[in-house]
C-alpha cells in the first residue's frame, strides 16, 4: 500500500502573489513562491484501485485539480469554516458530475452551521 501525499496549495489566505500588495518579501522569479491557498490531496493505492480524499476545497480549487488531474473523489474533510479553507466546495461539482455520485463531506459541527449559512 503506497499512501501519496500532494499539496495541492500552501499559500496564506490571499495566496501569493497577493493582489494589489505584490509578491511582499517572496522572489516573484522562483516559481516556487507563486502560492494557491491551502489544500492537500491524499492518495492510497490499493487492489482495489486509487482511493482519494481531499482536505480543504480553497478558493483555488478548481485549477488544483484541473492540474492534479483528479477525476474522482472519495470524500472530502473541511478543516475549519475560513474562506480560505471553504470556498471552493462549488468546484466540487464537476467531480460528482464526473463520478455520478455524491462525495462525502466531514466536518465539525461549527464548520457544518457555518457553510450552511453562508451557502444555502
Amino acid at each position: 500500500m503506497t499512501v501519496i501525499l500532494t499539496i495541492l496549495g500552501s499559500g496564506s489566505s490571499a495566496g501569493v502573489p497577493r493582489p494589489a500588495l505584490g509578491w511582499g518579501a517572496c522572489d516573484p522569479n522562483n516559481p516556487k513562491n507563486r502560492r494557491r491557498r491551502c489544500s492537500l490531496l491524499v492518495e492510497k493505492g490499493g487492489a482495489n484501485g486509487l482511493t482519494r480524499v481531499l482536505i480543504d476545497t480553497s478558493p483555488d480549487l478548481r485549477e488544483q485539480l484541473i492540474d492534479a488531474n483528479v477525476d474522482h473523489l472519495e470524500a472530502t474533510f473541511l478543516t475549519h469554516e475560513h474562506a480560505d479553507q471553504t470556498h471552493g466546495i462549488d468546484d466540487l461539482r464537476s467531480v460528482v458530475l464526473h463520478q455520478r455520485r455524491r462525495i462525502p463531506v466531514y466536518l465539525n459541527k461549527s464548520t457544518g452551521k457555518d457553510i450552511l449559512l453562508r451557502f444555502s
